[in-house]
């Protein structure tokens, strides 16, 4: 007679994996590596949709068998996550534990070999740091259970074969965890390191562990969509498509335009969003807001300082100091989000009205670590703090809050020799207005920022509809969670640390664009810089290798963002323009301003060209400057991108716009 696990007891294994301290994703994944490396019998294998093991890997472990596109596959340990309740889509296969096991976290966890498809191993000690990268840091939940990853990895298959002459219950499920662990391959010290192991027997019934009958997934498989708390006004699961394209682009963003147009908010929601999305991940808040005051000329309101007026503690040789260090909030973010356990979470530090003081004077420590960590790392010697002030600092902590993430973070910079620096989680988002009480941005901070512009609406546009629109669009927080992730690992590696930006788009191999469309969108890139090169150079407004390279980068990212989010490619391939035209406005734009006399003509030209023309053109993209230089865009050097579609009409608007202001008030800057 054949014998299944029930309906309910695969519902109450789900439930406590996901109460336990397992992260929702690297315990998953890492059954699944192991369990490809056990099928296919070998000391390393390839995770890719082409490798027969791993997909039947992932079936054994994952597979819903609902028949449902959107919710194929299905991970225990991520079912509290908001949103999806722990489903994931066909797409995993591509797109999910192969991705996962390259990030940072997965480093002496798993090896990749450089040949493609990558093949993966496990790395000398992984098993050290496995509890560091599968389990939370929070000791008020248990384990996971291994019996219960057995019960449902067992869902659904007659047992009877291998349960012969078990008695009772608690031998059967003693069985099944024992044939898990012989099927996936998992060694003791893997399973001391993060499974609990005791099988509750008082737990466990003939009445309700086992049943003759195959219970069907949607008896024990959860709703596909948890209740939420959100409002009418906020919904958290649907944030800006623009802010998170240009912040996994470039980890500084400025997002600029006129008073109640929605700039805080839309930074907020994507923090509040992320915040909920890492529910049970992280310890304290995964953001900052900072408002910053019109006095601020140096960066210790970030910084903090150190003062003799601090709380007594007693020292390590008896002796008591009143000796402290005034802790601001922007250092208790930096240091949360420095923890081992915070690294592939996005944290965020907000400032509001940012240009209320000269943001050169007291973010100046920020903006040179930010350009440094491209090419440093923590042992470079270049820190944000001196390593006297960090012990200060670690000690304050463990005096007030021993054993926080903060603290921590703190005391294992020092023990392990590290500067403090901006870790590659961090993103900061500025909030901009610009009137007479605020100053202008230097072209040192402009070049180190993607500069987003919010434009006032019509009353009827947002009073009549059901929704308030959100910058470039919308995109689901569980996506928005992974191109973030992307940005972080790009910055860890240092993966676009190359000598020519043109290469940086072959990353789209990976994504299954192929030769000839990439050159496509690399010839359309060269084209169009080079013509705004050549029509801004004259007026005072080249730029350099940062600007071309964070194009690249910024058109790089949102392509793969369109197509893990499901868009076909045919579809991409004929609107990556649009990335385009956002990177023009972001990176290029707005460093220019200035008088007529000075930019003359330059701004309509530079409209034409984007509008595929050239000097020749009725609509000419030449101009000429001062008394008979002429500067003029060729036939051959024309812009031509646009398939069936106005070309660059973003644009080609604040240029027009910016040249009309130009001509009715003899000056004009991007941000006005």
């Amino acid at each position: 007679m054949a014998l299944y696990l029930s309906a309910e007891r695969i519902e109450k294994a789900i439930r406590r994996i996901g109460e336990s301290r397992a992260k929702r994703t690297p315990l998953f994944d890492f059954l699944i590596v192991k369990r490809t490396l056990a099928i296919k019998g070998a000391q390393s294998v390839a995770i890719a949709e082409s490798e027969p093991a791993f997909i039947k890997a992932l079936e054994e472990i994952g597979a819903t068998k609902s028949g449902d596109d959107d919710h194929f596959y299905f991970n225990p340990f991520a079912v509290l996550e908001a949103g999806k309740t722990g489903y994931r889509p066909t797409r995993y296969r591509s797109n999910g534990t192969n991705s996962t096991i390259s990030g940072t976290p997965w480093r002496g966890i798993i090896a990749l070999t450089e040949e493609k498809p990558r093949k993966a191993s496990l790395a000398e000690g992984y098993v050290s740091r496995l509890p560091g990268l599968a389990l939370s840091s929070d000791q008020r939940k248990p384990l996971p259970n291994l019996t219960d990853v057995a019960v449902w990895y067992w869902r659904g298959q007659d047992l009877e074969p291998f349960l012969s002459g078990a008695s009772t219950d608690a031998d059967r499920l003693k069985r099944i965890t024992e044939e898990l662990q012989s099927r996936i391959g998992l060694t003791p010290a893997e399973i001391s390191a993060v499974f609990d192991t005791t099988i509750d027997a008082d737990l466990e019934t003939k009445d309700t562990t086992f049943t003759a009958s195959l219970p069907l997934p949607e008896t024990y498989l959860p709703a596909r969509l948890l209740p939420t708390t959100e409002t009418k006004e906020e919904n958290l699961s649907e944030v800006s498509l623009g802010l998170v394209a240009a912040l996994t682009a470039k980890n500084f963003v400025i997002i600029t335009g006129p008073s109640g147009t929605g700039k805080s908010r839309a930074a907020l929601k994507l923090a509040e969003g992320l915040q909920r999305h890492h529910t049970g991940q992280v310890e304290g808040s995964i953001f900052e807001l900072v408002a910053v005051g019109p006095d601020w000329t140096s960066p210790k309101r970030l910084l903090g300082f150190r003062t003799p007026f601090g709380r007594e503690r007693i020292l390590a040789d008896g002796t008591s100091s009143h000796e402290s260090y005034e802790i601001t909030e922007t250092i208790r973010l930096i240091l949360r989000a420095s923890h081992s356990d915070a690294a592939d979470i996005p944290h965020f530090l907000i400032f509001d009205e940012m240009n209320l003081s000269h943001v050169e004077r007291y973010f100046a420590p920020f903006l040179s670590l930010m350009e440094a960590a491209s090419i440093l790392d923590a042992e470079s010697g270049i820190s944000l703090l001196g390593t006297d002030d960090l012990k200060l600092i670690a000690a304050v902590l463990e005096a007030d809050n021993p054993g926080s993430r903060e603290a921590a973070a703190a005391t294992a910079m020092i023990a392990e020799g590290r500067n403090f620096i901006l870790p590659p989680n961090l993103f900061f988002i500025g909030t901009v207005n610009v009137d007479e009480t605020t100053y202008m941005f230097s072209p040192k901070v402009l070049d180190r920022a993607h500069v987003i512009e919010l434009d006032a609406e019509r009353p009827s546009h947002y009073l009549l509809a059901g929704n308030r629109s959100e910058p470039g669009g919308t995109i689901n927080i569980g996506r928005a969670d992974i191109a973030l992730k992307r940005g972080i690992e790009a910055r860890e590696t240092q993966k676009y640390a190359v000598s020519n930006p043109a290469t940086i788009l072959d990353t789209l191999l990976d994504f299954g664009v192929v030769e000839a469309e990439i050159e496509t969108i690399r010839s359309g890139l060269v084209t169009a810089l080079d013509g705004t090169y050549d029509l801004l150079s004259p007026v005072g407004f080249s730029f350099g290798y940062r600007v071309s390279k964070e194009v690249f980068i910024y058109v790089t990212e949102w392509v793969i963002t369109q197509l893990l989010g499901g868009t076909v490619k045919t579809a991409v391939m004929e609107s990556w323009q649009v990335a385009l035209d956002e990177a023009l406005l972001q990176k290029v734009l707005p460093k220019i301003h200035g008088n007529r006399r000075s930019l003359g003509d330059s701004l309509r030209a530079l409209s034409a060209f984007y509008a595929g023309n050239d000097a020749n053109s009725s609509l000419s993209a030449s101009y000429t400057l001062g008394l008979a230089t002429k500067i003029a865009i060729l036939p051959s050097e024309k812009l031509s991108i646009a398939t069936g579609a106005e070309q660059l009409p973003r644009s080609r608007k604040k240029l027009s716009v910016m040249h009309d202001r130009l001509h009715a008030t003899g000056y004009v800057s991007f941000v006005s």
